[in-house]
């Protein structure tokens, strides 16, 4: 929130109605609000420090406040794997060993190896190529939003669908038309899909599925 004061033809001031404190969103951190500068709660935010009060935010929130947390978990994560030892990545080859493909991607051979069709569907299924050609075209927001709808996790492991175990399973769900919806096994990676008339109303189910993300499609 902010309050200012004007004329018709110049800008007097500018004030924001905060001060240099942060607060915490839960109770769970053990304080109630800590002075990001000496005596912060009797400095105002203006325009002239904003600049500095959004740093001090950042740095705090980032760094300084979970300092001790971050040592914990190094700590742990040493004691499983030298940290001395992860010098021999760099920050991009470390972010995809630790976290995986956050951005899935796929061609139409890997989708052809390394999906498996099943009860129902075959390689040679009209339904079966509906679901890759929907696959080929979905955008990298909509690859992630299936990925966490059919596995349970928004990512893939490093190798992308060759190393997803087990691997991902298709079949043709029974007594469903075009008004049904996909649904999964994630410990599986199992989806059961209609047998839809089109790729248009695939497409529409499997992301209306994607978006729900509860019990009532799995």
């Amino acid at each position: 929130m902010f309050f200012f004061l004007c004329s018709e033809q110049h800008f007097f001031s500018f004030k924001f109605s905060l001060t240099f404190v942060y607060s915490p969103p839960s109770n769970t951190y053990g304080y109630q609000s800590i002075d990001l500068l000496p005596n912060g709660s009797h400095i105002d935010v203006t325009i002239d420090n904003l600049d500095q009060y959004v740093q001090l935010s950042l740095d705090f929130i980032f760094r300084d406040g979970i300092r001790r947390q971050m040592d914990a978990f190094r700590h742990g994560f040493n004691k499983v794997f030298s940290l001395e030892h992860l010098r021999c990545f760099n920050s991009s080859e470390l972010q995809l060993v630790l976290c995986g493909n956050q951005w899935p991607t796929w061609t139409l051979d890997d989708l052809l190896t390394y999906i498996e069709p099943s009860h129902g569907f075959t390689r040679e299924s009209v339904g079966f190529s509906k679901f890759l050609n929907v696959m080929l075209a979905l955008d990298g927001v909509e690859r992630k939003s299936v990925v966490q709808f059919i596995t349970g996790c928004s990512s893939l492991p490093p190798g992308g669908l060759a190393n997803l175990r087990p691997r991902l399973s298709v079949a043709r769900k029974v007594e469903a038309d075009d008004n049904s919806y996909p649904s999964v096994n994630t410990c599986y990676h199992y989806l059961k899909l209609p047998d839809y008339s089109s790729e248009d109303i695939l497409k529409t189910r499997l992301m209306t599925a994607c978006k729900e993300r509860g019990f009532y499609f799995n």
